[in-house]
């Protein structure tokens, strides 16, 4: 079934807001796109010396010799090549494992929100949220009823949440056809720096203590205008809210949920 007013009322409480001034008129706790939005996504190859170079002594003897002290070295290089070798996967691994996730800026990730919407691409968007959001929302929302009774984790698997990304962008995507013969992926957005609003300090204070998280900042945008490549055709879309945590930003998962992915959910 679809999420009644009530439900929507009281899950509210738990989405990020951002500043009213530049974004939304509308006050709350949530980020909220206005009525017209879319939604109404070294080899380190060792190098083994090579020892060419021939003896141009007649004494047998030296030749012999020298000849084995070649192989020696050659050998020795052999195996200190092989040790390396046998170093460096795990060094790989470790890096890979390492890469930090999340973005540099709260613009930093709405431009790779906004992005994925115009190149089509539900993943990217779904790599931006911050794990541990998720799992305090599923958390959260598994003390209500707003689930009637289901598994939280079920209802926002990847792969639900992903399927209603990609209807939200099929949504964006069905509103530039409306507008221009353009292709999607030659249209922008008016996306700025300014355009996001830091989220105020008892805000993000109530927002943690819903939620039981410990982000230090957070920030938003009510909206922005999707514009065809000509600038002659642009509409308003889908709105984005970001927390940061470790020095990292993220988008925020409950706050997109409520403003433009839970009408694509099956709720």
């Amino acid at each position: 079934m679809k999420i009644s007013s009530t439900i929507m009322a009281a899950a509210a409480a738990v989405i990020l807001s951002t500043a009213a001034a530049g974004c939304s008129s509308k006050t709350g706790t949530s980020v909220s796109a206005p009525e017209t939005s879319a939604s109404s996504e070294t080899d380190t190859a060792a190098t083994t010396e090579q020892i060419s170079g021939e003896s141009t002594s007649t004494n047998v003897s030296t030749t012999v010799t020298t000849t084995a002290e070649k192989t020696t070295e050659t050998t020795a290089s052999t195996t200190v090549t092989s040790a390396e070798k046998a170093t460096e996967k795990p060094a790989e691994a470790t890096t890979a494992e390492a890469v930090k996730k999340g973005c540099e800026s709260s613009f930093e990730a709405a431009k790779a929100y906004y992005n994925a919407y115009l190149t089509n691409n539900a993943d990217a968007v779904y790599d931006l949220f911050c794990q541990e959001e998720i799992a305090a929302y599923e958390a959260y929302i598994g003390t209500t009823d707003l689930l009637e009774g289901r598994n939280p984790q079920a209802v926002f698997k990847r792969s639900a949440v992903i399927d209603a990304i990609k209807q939200s962008m099929g949504a964006i995507r069905g509103i530039m056809a409306e507008k221009s013969d353009v292709p999607p992926e030659k249209w922008t957005t008016s996306l700025a720096e300014q355009t996001l609003k830091p989220t105020g300090e008892n805000e993000l204070k109530d927002f943690n203590k819903t939620l039981g998280t410990e982000f230090t900042a957070g920030s938003g945008c009510g909206y922005v205008y999707y514009k065809d490549g000509n600038e002659e055709h642009d509409f308003i879309g889908n709105g984005c809210a970001f927390v940061e945590l470790d020095g990292r930003w993220y988008l925020s998962f409950s706050s997109v949920l409520k403003s433009e992915l839970i009408t694509y959910m099956d709720i």
